[in-house]
C-alpha cells in the first residue's frame, strides 16, 4: 500500500508565518511612527515655550544720549514682560562697532557702570542702583565703551563713532532669551545730544 503524501497543512503552516511576520512588522512600523509623532510633538511644545518665553520678556530702548563726549552713554529703557521681575545683574548687554576692518565690543550687565552716578535706577528716582526690574517701568543705566581688554578706551564710544563717522551696534539679552538691538550714530558730541 502506497502513502500518499498531503501538503496541505504546509501550505496552512506557511501562510500562518507570514500572516504573523506582517503582524509584526504593521506593530513596529506603528510604534516607529508613534514615537515619531511624540518626538515632534514635544520639540513643537519646546519651540512653543521658548517663543513665549522670548516674547514675553524684552527691553525697548526708549533713547539714548551722548553722556560724556568721550566714552559713556545714558540709556532710557522699559522692562516688558509677563509678570516676571529680572535681576539686572542678569541682563547683559554688548556694544560693538567696526572701524577699517577692526572689530571692537564692549560687554558688561545692566548693573556695572563704572564712572556713571549709579548702575541702573528708575525714571523718577535719585540714581541709586534698583535690584529687580519690575514690568511696565522705566530705567536708566548708562555704560561705558571701549573694549573688554582696554575698559578705559573709547572704542565705539560718542567721541569714537563721530569721529569716524560709522555706527556702533548695541544690544540687550535677557536671561530668557529676548534680544533688543539698536544702532547708535552720534551727530552732536554735546552732553545730553540724543543718539539716533
Amino acid at each position: 500500500m502506497k502513502k500518499e503524501y498531503d501538503d496541505s497543512a504546509q501550505y496552512g503552516i506557511g501562510m500562518m508565518i507570514v500572516f504573523m511576520a506582517c503582524i509584526l512588522v504593521a506593530a513596529i512600523s506603528s510604534a516607529v511612527i508613534i514615537q515619531a509623532v511624540e518626538a515632534l510633538a514635544q520639540q513643537t511644545q519646546h519651540t512653543v515655550h521658548d517663543a513665549n518665553k522670548e516674547a514675553a520678556t524684552k527691553m525697548v530702548i526708549l533713547n539714548v544720549w551722548v553722556e560724556d563726549n568721550y566714552d559713556d552713554y545714558l540709556f532710557m529703557i522699559e522692562y516688558q514682560s509677563m509678570g516676571k521681575e529680572v535681576d539686572p545683574a542678569d541682563v547683559d548687554w554688548i556694544l560693538s562697532c567696526t572701524d577699517d576692518g577692526d572689530f571692537y565690543y564692549r560687554s558688561g550687565s545692566l548693573d556695572d557702570w563704572i564712572s556713571g552716578p549709579g548702575s541702573i535706577w528708575e525714571v523718577g528716582q535719585q540714581p541709586t542702583s534698583v535690584t529687580t526690574l519690575e514690568s511696565g517701568k522705566r530705567y536708566f543705566f548708562g555704560i561705558d565703551s571701549g573694549t573688554n581688554d582696554n575698559v578705559g578706551g573709547a572704542q565705539c564710544g560718542p567721541n569714537w563713532i563721530e569721529a569716524r563717522g560709522i555706527t556702533a551696534t548695541f544690544m540687550i539679552n535677557m536671561p530668557d532669551g529676548g534680544v533688543t538691538t539698536q544702532i547708535l550714530k552720534v551727530t552732536d558730541l554735546t552732553v545730553g545730544a540724543s543718539v539716533t
